[in-house]
């Protein structure tokens, strides 16, 4: 390939995987560990973060030093869109590193182009580089250092030695696991360099050097993580049978990539091995590197996950650059033998060859961006503006999921509180806050969904549903909002605002004509029952209109209702007692317009509506406009 076309071509590839990495960068919230990040490492002085943060979540120091320096550039951490501009940049720097160790290590230009276009593309680097977190741009400087250490093995020159040791030294102290591939590289070392002893020995010093660096920050930092056997953010332990099943499709495909898992598994295990078995034929040296960057990562992560609890394949991401070589090395040879088979250019044989690989990406990333299966956030945007909006400093927020992405978007008046606090809190513990919080706040907003492995995740709904009235049931995509008030109204002796019927008064209400994300208008009004009844009544709450052109109705919306959802019968109410009743109205029907909401009483068998002291059927609550005016 001419060297002015190869150029050009890598500079589009290049291009290609910055608007990948671009597409939709902000399209859904920050999930729980970026906001953590954003306010933790980003948000706060270094030192703060690094005497209060890094003890409890093990990652080296660089990585509070870059992420905190990348929060002042952009100042602040308000924009998802520009925190997470940091990993794709630093992934981006992948491109040209798989570029530049494929060309290196198999002399041709044209596996370089097939490297870095399957890194371009690649959805798992694609769905970290969305993701503020250090994993995109500990990927994209692993890479780059694989390659200087390649080069540093064939042209030991000190320049190759330093900018080799800077970067391994940086990706060292970005992620801890990247201490695996300097042990990596000595094996490699081993086999290409076993007759020059000096350089040897040069070289285990450097990778000594690169693995006791981090090893010094961890012990400083986190010992005491070490200590406690496992690291609370992880679930999973070693399981031995991943190694085949689980991290090869991951690290190739991603998370999101189509088809059933066994279908994938059997074609990428058979392309793996294809292209495995065409590399070891062709050259010792490319396997060699090649099986000692994925297997020394995949068996030393084994062995530490014994002790701690990170057996997931984003700890190894690292060996992605292995997989990627595996494909485009394999497929440049293969290409040459089919273009000689076949008397064609192997310039156009191995597009060919990689169209599936590309296409497979593709379909991966399409899943990632439109299955809402995959989606990687919950909509904590839209919950906390909704929160934002509607609480008051007496209020009180308790958010189930104990879960930092509600942190970073909630900033309402009301004090907020992860309960329970973690899935070891005591269930009386938790009822100790609720009963406290009962006596000290107008109401509770109970957001977002427990974790279902809790043992206590029950524990606060089972009590607000026992406990306290429901007075706003909505969720902002999925993620529940329940608000609730004591049952118990006082205030008996208001002056009513209507009587029906010398049955019940009308005392007082409260009408949000700002739709619930649900999509209702919510109403809460007071009764004070009068007399009982010899028949359960209902009530109605409905907005009136000009006739609707579709159904030539004047009535756009309802909720009629036995009182407080049949809690209450007024065949037997007690009287001269006050009582809330929540009523919930579909704003979908409504056309921009002016309407009128009224309440009123019915008998449901015969349909006779009590009448209001002056005689009417129901009584008018008030006009509004929709949608609201501001």
């Amino acid at each position: 390939m001419a060297r002015p076309i190869g150029t050009a071509i890598l500079i589009l590839i290049i291009w290609l995987g910055f608007a990948l990495r671009l597409h939709e960068l902000a399209a859904v919230p920050l999930r729980g560990d970026e906001a953590f990040s954003a306010l933790n490492w980003a948000g706060i002085p270094l030192h703060q973060s690094l005497t209060e943060i890094a003890t409890l979540e093990p990652h080296p120091p660089l990585t509070y030093v870059l992420f905190r320096l990348w929060g002042l550039l952009i100042g602040g951490i308000d924009s998802p869109f520009a925190l997470r501009l940091l990993p794709v940049f630093g992934n981006l720097i992948g491109v040209s590193g798989a570029y530049a160790l494929a060309s290196r290590l198999s002399g041709k230009r044209i596996s370089g182009i097939a490297a870095a276009l399957i890194w371009a593309t690649h959805p798992y680097e694609i769905w970290h580089s969305q993701d503020f977190r250090n994993y995109a741009l500990w990927a994209g400087l692993s890479v780059t250092s694989l390659w200087l250490g390649l080069r540093l093995i064939d042209r030991p020159a000190m320049r190759n030695w330093l900018l080799h040791a800077l970067m391994a030294i940086t990706s060292a102290l970005i992620f801890y696991t990247e201490v695996f591939m300097s042990i990596a590289l000595v094996l490699v070392a081993i086999c290409c360099k076993k007759g020059d002893r000096r350089f040897f020995a040069r070289f285990i010093s450097l990778q000594g050097t690169v693995v006791l660096m981090p090893l010094v920050a961890f012990l400083v930092l986190q010992t005491g993580l070490l200590a406690s056997g496992a690291y609370p953010g992880n679930l999973d332990s070693l399981y031995v049978p991943d190694f085949l099943f689980r991290f090869p499709p991951v690290l190739t495909l991603g998370e999101t990539a189509p088809g059933s898992s066994l279908w994938l598994w059997i074609v990428l295990a058979l392309a793996l091995g294809l292209f495995a078995f065409i590399v070891a034929r062709g050259s010792r040296r490319e396997i060699t590197y090649i099986g000692a960057i994925v297997l020394v990562p995949f068996l030393l992560l084994g062995v530490l996950s014994l002790r701690v609890n990170i057996f997931h394949p984003r700890y190894v991401l690292a060996t992605v650059p292995g997989f990627v070589l595996l494909i485009s090395l394999g497929s440049a040879r293969l290409a040459v033998w089919i273009a000689k088979a076949a008397g064609l250019r192997q310039g156009y044989v191995m597009p060919l060859l990689l169209a599936p690989w590309i296409v497979l990406s593709v379909l991966s990333l399409h899943t990632y961006h439109n299955d809402p299966a995959f989606r990687k956030s919950p909509a904590w945007d839209e919950l906390g503006d909704f929160l934002n909006n509607r609480v008051t400093i007496d209020d009180l927020v308790i958010q189930l999921s104990a879960d930092p992405a509600f942190g970073y978007y909630y900033r309402g008046s009301a004090e907020d509180r992860a309960l329970p606090s973690g899935p070891l809190q005591s269930a009386s513990s938790i009822i100790d806050a609720l009963e406290a919080a009962r006596a000290n706040y107008d109401s509770i907003y109970v957001v977002s969904n427990a974790i279902p492995s809790w043992r206590n995740a029950r524990v606060v709904e089972d009590w607000m549903r026992e406990n306290m009235q429901p007075v706003t049931l909505s969720d902002a995509s999925g993620l529940a909002i329940r608000q609730y008030m004591e049952w118990t109204v006082l205030a008996a002796d208001a002056i009513p605002l209507a009587s029906f019927g010398g049955v019940v008064d009308l005392l007082d209400y409260r009408f949000f004509d700002d739709p619930l994300p649900t999509g209702e208008l919510l109403l809460r009004v007071y009764w004070r029952s009068l007399a009982i009844t010899g028949n359960s009544l209902k009530s109605f709450a409905h907005v009136y209109g000009d006739a609707n052109p579709e159904t030539g109705a004047v009535l756009w919306a309802q909720d009629d209702q036995f009182p407080q959802s049949g809690r209450i019968d007024s065949r037997s109410w007690a009287p001269a007692k006050v009582f809330r009743d929540v009523y919930y109205l579909p704003a979908e029907p409504l056309q921009d317009g002016s309407y009128e909401l009224r309440l009123g009483w019915y008998e449901p068998v015969s349909g006779d509506r009590l009448l209001t002291d002056v005689g009417w059927d129901s009584f008018l609550l008030q006009n509004f406009d929709y949608p609201p005016k501001p």
